[in-house]
């Protein structure tokens, strides 16, 4: 029988039975499958990035790839980030959109340095050839300084991490050595990290009483300081001290 595809418009001729045998190939010119992820999951292959090495039609949604493939949000474009077939599969969304996982503390922080920043994202995950403790942290809150440098601003419960110290310090070193700025926002009574680099800043804040648009305007004030070694310490009252 001849056979049409109708995205590339190539032909070939095979009996029905050679169509379902091995690979089960769409098109046997573009190699794509019929078993493919734009074949079950057409909502995700839309969300699948131009910039991946294969096409949708070309990767099962059980398979293994040689690389992390990369989404990019049908909500909002701008949000990109990478997942496995598996997790996506799954049931994993945008990072970004989703709220499940995330406190309200943490959303309204983010919320605050959007506005301070002008663009800011929640939850994003994020690899690096200079990161030694894992090969992917995921990061409450990311963006850019006005001159360019990224910066990841961590909020540090005081519950969730209290037992956390030395995966906090591993995910904070990891970060800097990746040309990071850092700051972690900790929970009273939670101790500092023992982190002793410029580009690093801890504040204080209160599970009681939070105020993320001033917090994040002490953040927004240290990561667009020219001088580097400036910091800012809060007390309970919220009073600055240099």
């Amino acid at each position: 029988m001849w056979w049409h595809d109708p995205d590339c418009g190539h032909e070939w001729q095979a009996t029905p039975a050679e169509r379902e045998k091995g690979q089960r190939l769409r098109c046997p010119t573009c190699r794509t499958i019929l078993d493919s992820l734009a074949y079950h999951y057409p909502e995700l292959a839309a969300e699948w990035a131009p910039t991946n090495p294969l096409s949708a039609w070309q990767v099962r949604p059980s398979g293994q790839t040689a690389f992390t493939p990369q989404w990019v949000c049908s909500h909002n474009p701008d949000h990109t980030w990478v997942a496995t077939l598996g997790s996506r599969a799954a049931g994993s969304g945008c990072p970004e959109c989703r709220e499940t996982g995330k406190s309200k503390v943490e959303l309204d922080h983010h919320a605050a340095a959007q506005r301070l920043f002008g663009r800011a994202s929640s939850g994003q995950a994020l690899t690096s050839a200079a990161f030694q403790r894992r090969a992917r942290w995921l990061v409450d809150i990311t963006t850019v300084t006005p001159d360019g440098t990224p910066l990841a601003v961590e909020y540090d419960g005081s519950y969730w991490h209290a037992d956390k110290i030395d995966i906090d310090t591993a995910k904070s070193l990891d970060l800097l050595a990746a040309g990071y700025r850092v700051v972690r926002l900790r929970e009273h009574p939670l101790p500092r990290l023992r982190i002793d680099d410029i580009r690093y800043f801890e504040l204080v804040v209160y599970a009681s009483s939070p105020r993320p648009e001033e917090t994040m305007r002490l953040v927004h004030r240290w990561a667009t300081s020219e001088s580097s070694t400036w910091a800012l310490a809060v007390d309970a009252a919220g009073e600055m001290e240099a």
